[in-house]
Formats: structure tokens, sequence, C-alpha cells
């Protein structure tokens, strides 16, 4: 008798009850996938037609012309609620070349990020990873040879340094090979089958230099790397360079910081990565020494700084970013296997590449903004406060402007206003 009135009871309840919150779960959808290579005519679909073999006639009947054909397959898919697209076995090929002593922790990052965005798309993929041991010219022809041996593919992602890149740029390579790491202009390419994703270090330079003074005391920070002197490199071109700084690999940096006695109210240039950073900025308020501004690129652009750093640490500083908007289903995709394109630019850099390709190949909605213009991804640059607890938007300043007079002849009359010729009659 207990288990009758539990039943009644538990009845009652999912009878009257009500759910507050959506499904997150996509509904199920149906495609067709033609796995048959002969191509179909319209009489061919006709006769299929006929036959009452309406899912090959739906497999085949994409490219027609027909109008009648076209109405009959419309309302097929109407009737059986399909998507208006089919698929031909595998429809989009990409290839992977990764020199995993090279890269690092990125050779798997990049093709993990790749595999979720593929598998977020929900179309008929193949994914092929070739690891290197590194980036010999003996060793990236040998991978150049097994690829062109493969199928054709839509993509070839490397993701490469300058010294991969510049090999790679006077081959004749299988397809369109996508360079992610490196940006445009930062080597000289003739091959018109390259594409780049790289950062524009120089832009994100020069958007930044319009927060500098011009009686600022401009310091750079630095270290050994390649990258963080390219970057004090490039900030010379900007702006008037006072002083400069390189930090040593232990750490501590309390007696370097001491020797400059001009970092108070200063505006530092800081390039060098996100823990070095965290530890020069938090030994530089040790040091009673009090910025006026800290910039820096996308070098900085991480959550680690928020975590690394305190807030009177980094009260005054801005990044620059090129990270754009992705689609938020892709991007929590992404995070599902540990991998994030919101502050990792290389993730990011990688899956738009794909993104523009994969659209132009399929005819896909885009999941990014980014596309390729003459050869390259092209970036909107952000300015970002380094907020209490986040990233803070920060409205980009107007470049400064030099008015530059023309003189007039006076005999050759113009014809048009000029806005001194007012100004002339009242004095």
């Amino acid at each position: 008798m207990k288990r009758v009135l539990s039943i009644v009871f538990l009845f009652h309840l999912l009878l009257f009850g009500q759910s507050q919150l959506l499904s997150p779960i996509p509904l199920p959808t149906t495609i067709v996938v033609d796995l048959d290579p002969t191509p179909y005519d319209d009489a061919m679909l006709e006769e299929a037609l006929a036959r009452g073999e309406i899912f090959t006639f739906l497999a085949k009947s994409g490219a027609t012309t027909n109008a009648d054909l076209l109405a009959q397959r419309q309302r097929y898919m109407a009737l059986l609620n399909l998507k208006g697209r089919t698929y031909g076995g595998i429809t989009f090929r990409i290839a992977f070349v990764i020199p995993e002593r090279v890269i690092g922790k990125y050779a798997v990052s990049t093709t993990q990020s790749a595999l979720a965005y593929l598998l977020d798309r929900g179309v008929p993929f193949d994914m092929e990873v070739f690891s290197i041991p590194d980036e010999s010219d003996e060793t990236l022809r040998q991978v150049l040879e097994e690829i062109s041996a493969d199928m054709p593919y839509d993509l070839i992602v490397a993701p490469v340094t300058r010294k991969g890149t510049d090999y790679l740029c006077h081959q004749a390579l299988p397809g369109k090979l996508f360079v992610p790491t490196i940006h445009k202009h930062r080597i000289e390419c003739p091959n018109e089958q390259v594409l780049f994703g790289g950062i524009d270090y120089t832009g994100q330079i020069e958007t930044l230099s319009y927060l500098v003074e011009s009686n600022a005391t401009t310091v750079t920070v630095s270290d050994s790397s390649p990258l963080s002197g390219m970057l004090s490199e490039t900030v010379s071109e900007f702006v008037d360079v006072n002083d400069s700084i390189v930090l040593g690999r232990s750490g501590y940096y309390k007696d370097i910081i001491e020797t400059h006695d001009d970092l108070n109210q200063s505006t530092l240039f800081l390039n060098t990565p996100v823990v070095k950073s965290s530890l020069f900025l938090s030994q530089l308020t040790l040091a009673d020494f009090k910025p006026n501004l800290i910039l820096s690129t996308q070098i900085n652009y991480s959550p680690l700084l928020l975590t690394l750093t305190q807030y009177h640490d980094r009260e005054n500083m801005v990044l620059a970013s090129s990270i754009g908007l992705a689609d938020p289903f892709l991007t929590e995709n992404i995070a599902l296997l540990h991998q994030d394109i919101r502050f990792n630019w290389l993730n990011y850099a990688t899956v738009v590449g794909i993104d523009d390709i994969f659209n132009r190949t399929t005819g896909e909605q885009r999941l990014t903004r980014e596309s390729f213009t003459d050869r390259s991804l092209e970036y909107e640059i952000r300015l970002y406060e380094a907020g209490l607890y986040r990233f803070v938007p920060r409205e980009i300043p107007f470049p400064p402007i030099e008015e530059i007079i023309e003189p007039v002849d006076e005999e050759e009359d113009t014809g048009f206003y000029s806005p001194l010729s007012q100004a002339e009659t009242m004095e």
C-alpha cells in the first residue's frame, strides 16, 4: 500500500511540477551524407524520385538549377526537417605540422583548440598531425613530401618560428599553409600560398604610444629573449626612450631597480613575460617607486597577471590585446578540452585562421570576426586597464595630429573655402 501511495504522489508531482530552466542540450538535427561519388544529372535525379529514392535525390540534388527539382528538394527537406546542407564524405581536410621540441606546450594547445573547433562545427572532417623534432631544412622537406603524397588538404597549419617560416616561404607547397605564430611584417615571404596570423606587436605599441605624454620619462623593461628585445626596439620607433632595464633570470630585481632613480612618475613599457613582469612590479612597489603609467602588449594580457600582483602594483597599467570576440558556445566547447582562446593569443589565432578557410571551403557561417587581408589576419587592437578583478576596456585615444599648413599662392584663386580666410579678414 505504501508503494502505491508513493507512486501516486510522484505522479502528482510530475503532473503539476514546472521546470524554470531551459535545457542546454541542443535539439537533434538530421543531415544527409552523400557516400556515392557518382554525379547525377537532372534526368538521373528524376529517375531517383520515380523509384522513391528520396534520400538519394536529396544527397545529389544540391547542385541542380532545375526549378521543379529544387522545389521538390525544398519540399522534402521541410517534410523531413532536414538542414539545407548535405555532406559528401569528408568535407574539410586539415593537416598540422608540429615541431614539438621547438614550440613546447603550444604543440598540444593549438591542435586541441583546432580539434574542438572542428567538433563544434558538426561537419565531417579529417585532421592529421605531422609531428617533427625540429625545424631543420631536411626535416621540413621530408614532412612536405609526406603531406604531398597524401590526399589534398584544404589547409596546412604550421605553428613554426621565423626560421621554419623562412624555409617554407621558399618552397613549392601542396596547398595553403597557415603560420599562426608570425606576423607578415616580420618576414619577407614571396610565396602566395603562405598565410600569416601572428600578432601585430608594432601596431599594439603604436596604439599604446598615444597614451605617452610628450615630456614623459620613458623606460623600457626587457630581458634577454628575442621577443622582449624586439618589443623594446619597437618602442623606440614611436617614443623617445630615456632609460632601459634588462632583467636577469634570478627573479630578484630590487637591486637593479634601485640603480634607476628615474622610475618615479615615469612611463614604463613592460616587455617581459607575465611571471617576470609580476615579480618586477611587486618589487617596484617594495622599492617605493610609483610609475605614472605602465604599458604592455599582448605579452602580459593574461589573468595570471591579476593573480600574481596586487592591485596597487598594477594600478596604472594599460595593456593592448588583439584577441577579439568569438562565438560563446565555441569558446566554452574549447574550454572543455582545457584550452583557452580568451587570453591565449596563439590558440585564438589558430582558430580564427581555420575558421576563415573553413568558411570559404564549406560556406558555413563564421564563428569569429577577423579575416585574411593580403595573406594576413587583421586584428582589431583593444586597450584594457588591469583592474581590481578583471581587465577593464579602455577607450583608445586619438593619435596626436600635427597641423600642417601649406602656403597658398596669393595670385592663384583655388576656388575652395579656406578656414584661414575668415580669420585674416577679422584682423
